[in-house]
């Protein structure tokens, strides 16, 4: 998520914080490569990180989920267990949802993945009323220009509204739109080369299609 050595600002921090704070399970969903992983690693700060991406780990919670969990949870205090890539195990929500059922305490388990594993039909328990689902979606262009979350519709809404009261917006040529859009706005491929971008894009179609829908469902 990076566009030069610093990380883009993701308007997403807040509301997560505010989930975490206010819900057991907090589910992070977007498409691969929108910088989910960054952004609970890294920016997130605090809480112990694993990956189902790790087939050993993947492995382990299929075999014994809740011995695994009682695991990975021991020692964390009020920080949460970050899981990465959640919807490649079927067996996690069951357990998850006997641990948050037995402790009520809030930001217990922050998931991410690029689907969304508790709405499938393989997952027999979709932890209503114990979780809040967010979706992170690519770059837009107030974090690619690092400005503020537009509050566009709320100046809209009100009841006299001023045009006094917006901003001037930044002066861009039509060449500076075609440029944001092309360059799109997934975190690793924005700094890349026409070219490479055009191969990364073509290859990123087809991993959606052999390895995300397969999650989900059998596909020929």
């Amino acid at each position: 998520m990076r566009d030069t050595d610093d990380y883009l600002p993701r308007h997403l921090v807040t509301e997560l914080d505010e989930a975490v704070a206010s819900a057991r399970v907090v589910n992070l969903i977007g498409p691969r490569q929108v910088g989910k992983t960054t952004l609970v690693r890294d920016l997130f700060g605090h809480g112990r990180f694993i990956t189902l991406d790790d087939a050993a780990i993947l492995s382990a919670i299929e075999a014994d989920p809740q011995g695994q969990l009682a695991s990975l949870m021991e020692d964390l205090g009020t920080a949460p267990l970050i899981i990465d890539e959640a919807q490649r195990s079927k067996a996690l929500a069951l357990a998850i949802k006997r641990v948050v059922d037995a402790d009520r305490r809030k930001g217990q388990f922050v998931l991410t993945g690029s689907s969304n594993v508790f709405t499938t039909t393989d997952v027999s328990d979709s932890l209503a009323g114990r979780m809040r689902t967010l979706k992170l979606w690519p770059l837009s262009g107030a974090e690619i220009k690092r400005a503020p979350v537009s509050r566009l519709v709320d100046w809209a809404v009100q009841a006299t509204p001023r045009l006094a009261q917006v901003s001037d917006p930044e002066p861009l040529l039509r060449r500076d739109y075609i440029d944001l859009i092309l360059a799109g706005g997934f975190p690793e491929t924005r700094a890349l080369p026409l070219r490479a971008r055009q191969r990364q894009s073509r290859d990123y179609i087809a991993a959606v299609v052999e390895r995300d829908v397969a999650d989900i469902t059998p596909v020929r």
